[in-house]
């Protein structure tokens, strides 16, 4: 436990520490917001490209880590739509959300930290097709069932999946990844001063963006609405990597490294922009809430299960 410990307690403090920054106003809220866009529009994607354009083509794309992730995130989602249909009798507005609140993990700014230095630099592949996952799925999913919803039979299906397919498309995230697919597939490497500036955007990732979380996280208001927030805390932090763990049964040729990478994603805190996104629809009380929960909660569940899974454990 010590030796997870090792590895995760930094991530989790810097994310405190960002969090004390903006609370006791050493920094201004606006900073905060700022680090999060610099992170977001530069430092992720450079970081992201640069990882993705060294390598070849056929070693990015896993078939079997795709069929494991992509299965086990849409299996939670089902199951927060259907629990909150069910159990709270919400609208399809709010279970769009609180799907979306189990099954989207913060596979950027917490994931590739935490699996470089858990599982090293062969196995950040899976924090790429677990964002492609979330990008390309996830959230297009949630956006489609909230746009559908807000209209109503009052628009378009077209001029909804357009917006949908725009918001998604300009993610500068998914940019990123799309370009760094290109160079992959094509050989090009980038003028020497240009790949130096890309690498040393990367560099500051991940120190910017877990400060940026810790800011976001004391601007958000927890107003109530605990019993929802605890709930999808629970759905995230253990149901999406025990549906994760059950599908990895079912596909014992995935390699055990990937397998491991596929278990620590599942078990993040849902993504920073949640409340954000569900804001836009009048639904941020409880998404703001489910955040702070969860991010607090993780570290005793991310660290108890890797240690039960002896994730980062010497041998």
């Amino acid at each position: 436990m010590f030796a997870i410990l090792a590895v995760t307690a930094p991530i989790f403090l810097l994310i405190a520490l960002g969090f004390v920054a903006v609370r006791q106003a050493w920094m201004p809220r606006e900073g905060a917001v700022a680090m999060s866009r610099y992170a977001l529009l530069f430092a992720l994607p450079a970081l992201l490209f640069d990882t993705l354009s060294k390598r070849s083509l056929d070693s990015i794309l896993v078939p079997d880590f795709l069929l494991v992730y992509v299965s086990a995130s849409m299996i939670t989602y089902g199951i927060g739509v259907l629990v909150a249909s069910i159990a709270r009798r919400t609208s399809p507005l709010d279970n769009a959300f609180f799907g979306m609140g189990l099954s989207m993990s913060n596979s950027s700014y917490i994931g590739y930290p935490l699996v470089a230095q858990l599982l090293g630099e062969p196995a950040l592949i899976a924090v790429v097709m677990a964002i492609l996952t979330e990008v390309l799925i996830i959230l297009p999913l949630t956006l489609i069932l909230t746009e559908f919803h807000r209209e109503r039979g009052r628009g378009s299906v077209l001029r909804t999946l357009g917006r949908v397919l725009r918001t998604v498309g300009t993610n500068p995230i998914l940019l990123a990844i799309a370009a760094g697919l290109a160079f992959a597939a094509l050989g090009w490497r980038l003028p020497v001063p240009i790949g130096r500036t890309i690498e040393l955007l990367a560099g500051s990732a991940a120190v910017v963006a877990l400060f940026a979380i810790g800011g976001s996280l004391a601007g958000q208001r927890v107003r109530g609405a605990l019993g929802p927030a605890t709930a999808i805390a629970a759905g995230k932090l253990v149901v999406h990597p025990l549906v994760a763990f059950g599908m990895l049964l079912l596909v014992p040729t995935l390699d055990p490294t990937l397998g491991q990478a596929a278990l620590i994603l599942a078990g993040l805190p849902m993504v920073t922009i949640f409340p954000l996104i569900a804001q836009r629809y009048g639904q941020g009380e409880i998404p703001a809430t489910a955040l702070v929960v969860t991010t607090l909660l993780a570290f005793v569940t991310l660290n108890l299960g890797l240690w039960l899974w002896g994730i980062g454990v010497p041998g």
